[in-house]
């Protein structure tokens, strides 16, 4: 008996359309009363959808939440090069979703209203994925820990540092390279009043008592002044979007 309540008491996993975070890129929050929200994952509830939301509401390859468990369950959705069979799994920001029976390669980026957006990418681009670093700790033995922006954790050494990128593998998820934050490097403003914007990172400005740190920019639209933990170091393949 008591298991029966605890199950009523469970976790909900849907969420009022009028309600859902602003990452989730959905235009009919009136037409229908309900969405299904991510499970606890790589990303944060906030910045994530859930692979049901994908595939119905956004690429529409599936018309109901039925017709995305058949689709899961023949193993044909991949998320960073492993399969996925949850339909609450959460995607987010740089994640690369394929459908290789379909030749199909998608990784997820912000429109300019900072919301998650599938862009086509060829097979070759689908075996990659930049990753930030959002923390470094000395694991055992004097290794060296890195966590990164999608919730993963690898090891790694003293020259990565909190704010550069990594570029790994996939589905290996073995690092072939390193975006560093310094002067020079090309970003993907990720908030703020520039979201969505790639610039060139000019300067490190003085930090001020008792304000984050902030960085001088430059971009095709003008200069300007960000927060420099808004920034995400990218390379050449991500673009801006429109």
């Amino acid at each position: 008996m008591g298991d029966v309540f605890m199950s009523k008491k469970g976790r909900s996993f849907h969420m009022k359309r009028l309600a859902a975070p602003k990452a989730i890129p959905i235009t009919d929050k009136k037409a229908h009363t309900w969405i299904m929200k991510a499970e606890p994952g790589p990303h944060s509830g906030l910045h994530s959808m859930s692979i049901t939301v994908f595939l119905r509401d956004i690429l529409k390859v599936a018309r109901t939440s039925a017709d995305v468990k058949k689709v899961l369950s023949k193993r044909l959705v991949y998320v960073d090069g492993v399969s996925r069979v949850s339909e609450k799994f959460p995607i987010g920001f740089m994640d690369v979703v394929s459908f290789p029976s379909l030749e199909k390669y998608y990784r997820i980026v912000l429109d300019y209203k900072g919301r998650l957006v599938p862009i086509e990418i060829s097979k070759d681009e689908a075996t990659r994925k930049i990753l930030k670093v959002t923390g470094k700790t000395t694991a055992p033995k004097g290794k060296i820990a890195l966590s990164f922006h999608d919730g993963r954790y690898l090891l790694g050494d003293n020259n990565v540092h909190v704010g550069d990128s990594v570029i790994v593998g996939l589905p290996s998820g073995k690092q072939s390279g390193v975006l560093r934050l310094e002067k020079g490097a090309r970003c993907l403003v990720r908030e703020g009043a520039h979201a969505v914007t790639i610039a060139k990172l000019d300067e490190f400005l003085n930090k001020k008592a008792g304000s984050a740190p902030e960085v001088r920019m430059s971009a095709k639209s003008g200069d300007f002044i960000t927060v420099a933990r808004y920034l995400f170091v990218v390379d050449e393949t991500i673009k801006e979007s429109g």
